[in-house]
């Protein structure tokens, strides 16, 4: 064989080597490795996702929109795909005002793949962001929770965290019924982690919470915020709290409380300010609670309204310890010593009962234990076991100490008086409705426990009527309508457990129209500065709300009705006067 042909076959074997070394190599690329190419490939672009349902929303008793999920962008980054950490870090810091530093040491955290760089981004933040095109950087679509009344109800309704989980108030009780059920959801995305497209196969989907009908009417609830707030200008107390029931059922139709916060924005609100202090706050009510131990004592028959007692000229000595009346009263009927509020008056008449029997009616009014109202942290206020009563505490008692309610506690005993002796529970949701608008849960009103018989019911809401007529509580006096109430002004305890000089809290509780009551409220203003007597701080917020709150429900006024009954009193008492 000449050079030539040994040049040949050297050739044809060396290409025919490497011919057959890249056949094995295009085999075992295309036919061995097949299965494991596709599977890589499946790793690095398909991914299951879990998809997060929408919180249902919450609702006034008229369908007014409470609290709702809004569909918001959400920025992350993933720290892979991008063509310089230092310089998206920093660019991302000036777009969206994160720190800078921060977002470096989490982007080079080991093996960090998904980061959020900020959750629920405005438009104009994603406008911004997207028009840099910034390598490994996207948006995903997300939710935020909203209250459209902004700090309207804020301390009742709570709040969610970032990822929608209730963290107080309403959000948080009803955390369950409210949050609906997470879906799953196959996507492929491609180098920038954009989506390309949906795999619908194997997908489930999420079910949206369900929709809150509370009992609340926003426009009440708006009635008696403004109230509070002008007694808060007016008074500059330390806080203010109202509630508004319909004393027939117990639905809560507000709740109010100053100061306040907006759960769009609670890392603002201070902690004090988000509670609910109608719920968690108790005080001693002071002559607020002569109502309710009035009642325990006509319906055990203890003592009846013409009865009489001596008020010692406004200062007695019981048992070594002195007690005092605002004003000096001679004899007084019972009738009059509610609505002179005479302490001397009430601290007699108690005496009639002992201390056993009055912790007994005074538990049946529901005091010592939480409403059942719903509110996270209620509190039962503080009653003392009878065994541990000194006979001061009777008297004590008798017109508001010793005893510790929550504004809740005040309005449900007071419901009781106005509606003919049946204790109702406060409550505060109507109704649960599905995604699909069939109620699933509409909660039962409860029948109540009939704790007083109609007689005392009407006797006592007689006297209560006088209160405001010609008694202590004036201010709340209506011009179409019939209002009954009593007014309460109480010391207050100091960090030392004794009595404040100065320190008062002014309360009042209504009801109107009284021979059918609608509404009933409660007004506390604790430390008010000036004046602070009940009738003069917190009546005027009561009248505000029952007037204005009758007229709202559509409550037809009789002002001939009560002309005629104002001026049959006043020539009973001109007749009384000239005897």
């Amino acid at each position: 064989m000449g050079p030539a042909g040994w040049k040949f076959d050297v050739g044809f074997c060396v290409f025919a080597a490497v011919f057959a070394a890249l056949g094995v190599r295009l085999y075992a690329v295309q036919v061995r490795g097949h299965e494991k190419a596709a599977r890589e490939q499946a790793v690095q672009a398909w991914a299951t996702e879990t998809v997060q349902p929408r919180r249902g929303e919450i609702l006034d008793a008229r369908g007014e929109k409470l609290a709702i999920t809004k569909e918001v962008p959400s920025c992350f980054a993933d720290p892979a795909l991008m063509d310089d950490v230092e310089a998206t870090a920093a660019a991302l810091s000036g777009l969206l005002g994160v720190d800078r530093a921060a977002l470096v040491a989490r982007f080079r955290r080991p093996g960090s793949r998904f980061v959020w760089v900020k959750r629920r981004c405005t438009p104009e933040e994603e406008a911004a962001v997207r028009g840099r095109r910034l390598a490994g950087v996207g948006f995903e679509d997300d939710t935020r929770r909203a209250y459209p009344r902004g700090r309207s109800l804020g301390q009742v309704l709570g709040y969610v965290d970032i990822d929608g989980h209730g963290l107080e108030g309403i959000e948080k009780q009803f955390q369950e019924v409210l949050e609906g059920r997470a879906g799953e959801r196959q996507v492929l995305r491609d180098a920038r982690r954009d989506l390309i497209v949906s795999f619908e196969r194997s997908v489930r989907e999420p079910e949206p919470g369900n929709t809150l009908v509370l009992t609340v009417d926003a426009r009440i609830q708006a009635l008696a915020e403004q109230a509070l707030a002008r007694a808060m200008a007016k008074h500059s107390p330390e806080s203010a709290v109202a509630v508004v029931m319909d004393p027939r059922n117990g639905a809560i139709l507000a709740i109010a409380g100053a100061p306040d916060y907006d759960p769009n924005d609670p890392a603002r609100g201070k902690a004090e300010a988000r509670r609910c202090r109608a719920a968690t706050d108790f005080w001693e009510p002071g002559s607020t609670f002569k109502g309710v131990v009035m009642a325990a004592l006509m319906e055990k028959g203890a003592v009846k309204a013409s009865d009489t007692f001596n008020c010692e000229g406004g200062s007695w000595t019981y048992r070594g310890r002195s007690i005092t009346d605002v004003h000096g009263y001679g004899t007084l009927t019972v009738e009059d010593i509610l609505v002179k509020s005479s302490n001397i008056g009430m601290a007699k008449m108690v005496t009639r009962m002992g201390a056993k029997d009055l912790e007994t009616w005074i538990r049946t009014f529901g005091f010592g234990k939480p409403t059942g109202v719903g509110i996270p942290g209620e509190s039962p206020g503080t009653m003392p076991r009878e065994q541990t009563w000194a006979p001061q505490t009777v008297i004590s008692a008798s017109f508001g100490y010793a005893v510790g309610a929550t504004p809740l506690q005040m309005a449900a005993a007071y419901c009781a008086i106005a509606n003919g002796g049946v204790l109702v529970t406060p409550h505060l949701v109507k109704a649960v409705v599905g995604p699909d608008g069939v109620p699933r849960d509409e909660f039962a009103i409860s029948p109540g426990k009939r704790v007083l018989s109609a007689k005392v019911s009407r006797d006592l809401v007689s006297i209560m009527i006088q209160v405001v007529e010609r008694g202590t509580g004036k201010s709340v006096k209506l011009d179409g309508w019939l209002a009954a109430g009593k007014t309460g002004t109480t010391k207050l305890l100091g960090a030392n457990g004794k009595y404040a000089a100065g320190k008062y809290a002014s309360s009042f509780v209504g009801f109107a129209p009284a021979d059918a009551p609608r509404l009933l409220v409660v007004v506390v203003v604790k430390e008010p500065q000036g004046a602070y007597y009940g009738g003069t701080v917190a009546g005027p917020v009561v009248g505000e709300i029952l007037k204005e709150g009758l007229a709202l429900l559509e409550v037809k006024p009789d002002p001939d009705g009560v002309k005629r009954k104002r001026e049959e009193w006043a020539k009973r008492a001109a007749g009384g006067a000239k005897k």
